[in-house]
């Protein structure tokens, strides 16, 4: 429980002041899409606009904040390696859950909010290379991190496995209640030599 504190917790502090400014961008946002689009279009986009930009921020809070007092970064590049060590006795699985969990949201939010990237294939590709950037950006950065090959296919792997539920919910077809056709009423054909009959 103590990795899992050291680890995540930036997020609540940062969750609790983004989160006014959250809100206020999406109603702004909603207000000024309304004037072009449709209310519930308009809530919708701006709603998943903010959350993105939200998830960024605190991506970005956790990857790149220092960790203790080293100024040094380390370099794992053995696929595997970091995993094997996290599963034995001294390691934590809550590292790899959170690697897992790192960029699962974005990858909901993003493909719901952009059709073009409703594939899973292509959410995941673009996971990797943010992914991939996050870790160099650690590396450069000499912040006392670990970039490591095993985040850069955990935080891929997690996104993946969210864009499977959202890609497949977004692109469930909405049933539509087509109304049953009534029969047309009978119309009696009345020729021209009984047109007259039964008149007095």
């Amino acid at each position: 429980m103590a990795v899992l504190s050291a680890s995540f917790g930036i997020l609540a502090p940062v969750t609790i002041i983004a989160l006014p400014f959250a809100l206020f961008a999406w109603r702004l946002l909603t207000n000024w899409r309304s004037r072009t689009r449709p209310a519930l279009s308009a809530a919708t986009t701006s709603g998943l606009d903010t959350g993105i930009v939200v998830m960024a921020l605190e991506v970005l809070a956790l990857t790149m904040m220092p960790v203790g007092h080293s100024h040094g970064s380390s370099l794992h590049l053995m696929p595997g390696s970091d995993i094997l060590t996290e599963f034995a006795g001294n390691g934590s699985l809550w590292q790899i859950a959170g690697n897992l969990l790192l960029l699962a949201p974005l990858g909901v939010l993003v493909s719901l909010r952009f059709p073009a990237l409703r594939s899973i294939r292509r959410i995941t590709a673009l996971a990797f290379g943010v992914s991939v950037v996050l870790e160099l950006t650690q590396y450069l950065l000499h912040a006392g991190r670990v970039t490591s090959t095993d985040d850069v296919l955990l935080n891929t792997l997690g996104v993946a496995a969210s864009a499977t539920l959202s890609c497949g919910w977004a692109r469930r077809p909405v049933p539509v209640k087509i109304p049953a056709q009534q029969p047309a009423p009978l119309v009696e054909a009345v020729s021209p030599r009984n047109a007259g009959a039964g008149r007095v």
